[in-house]
């Protein structure tokens, strides 16, 4: 009899280092679950935040050029008056030559 006692007893020790054991590997893999998930998580939002800011810096981009052909035309206006002014003066004074 006491030969079951401490072999139930030896028994129930194991059981209960082995559930032990196991809820540690269980915890732990809930641990690096969750980590994997904040590792994920943190890789998302920083594509959605360079997502943004290159939306940002296309918009930007897109802005200067616009200002930028702006500007040219506006050049380009003064020019052509100024040359056609040029260009009627010209032809006036070529037809009373004539």
């Amino acid at each position: 009899m006491r030969r079951q006692v401490l072999f139930a007893a030896v028994f129930l020790t194991l059981l209960v280092f082995a559930h032990a054991d196991a809820q540690e590997e269980e915890e732990e893999t809930i641990l690096n679950r969750v980590h994997d998930y904040m590792q994920q998580a943190a890789r998302q939002a920083q594509e959605a935040l360079t997502t943004v800011q290159e939306s940002q810096m296309a918009q930007q981009a897109k802005g200067w050029m616009a200002d930028s052909f702006s500007s040219l035309h506006e050049y380009w206006s003064t020019w052509a008056d100024k040359l056609s002014v040029l260009w009627d003066t010209a032809e006036k004074a070529e037809a009373e030559s004539t």
